[in-house]
């Protein structure tokens, strides 16, 4: 699916397009910027918010992904995700053989799904995106499907800043395919 990086005015490009409850979670910030955050059961308030500076916002951007209606989804939890606690770490944080029990758990334990994953995690850290905590697949395909690269809304945040723990899935595993790193080394 195309994904691309661009510069959004979220008061004329985004606004005007909301309605329901994401529409009710839009603020101007203490700083005079515009914002939201997404309706979720885990951290989607106003101390999580995307904003602009004032209104313009750099994000990544996903074209040609079908209505639910159409194509339905399954959303799983990824393996790698962060906690979201204060002080309780995510067990991949601490244990270094944390891989060996995901490789355990279906889908990862056969098929493509975890090398998926590590191909989810190049790109995640090339844009940034450090709240990779769900995935979507198409649910028609069952298992034998692919992870769709979607919600990279904390992505491309800090530009000049590399956070090497989002590349945990593969210096834990110590798995990538050949392609994506023939890619990289090109």
């Amino acid at each position: 699916m195309p994904v691309t990086g661009r510069l959004v005015n979220i008061t004329s490009d985004i606004y005007p397009l909301v309605d329901g409850e994401l529409l009710k979670t839009f603020f101007v910030s203490p700083g005079n910027n515009i914002c939201f955050h997404g309706k979720c059961s885990y951290y989607c308030d106003t101390s999580h918010a995307v904003c602009g500076n004032p209104d313009m916002l750099e994000g990544s951007y996903a074209a040609f992904l079908p209505d639910k209606s159409v194509a339905e989804r399954k959303v799983w939890r990824h393996p790698w995700r962060r906690s979201y606690h204060k002080r309780r770490k995510a067990q991949w944080e601490h244990d270094a053989d944390y891989c060996d029990i995901v490789r355990e758990i279906p889908p990862y334990n056969q098929g493509r799904r975890l090398l998926d994953l590590m191909d989810m995690a190049v790109l995640d850290f090339l844009i940034g995106n450090m709240d990779r905590h769900h995935y979507e697949t198409f649910k028609a395909f069952d298992n034998e499907t692919f992870p769709i690269h979607l919600d990279h809304g904390r992505g491309f945040g800090r530009a000049f800043h590399d956070e090497l723990s989002i590349l945990a899935p593969i210096l834990q595993c110590c798995l990538i395919r050949e392609t994506t790193l023939n890619t990289l080394l090109k």
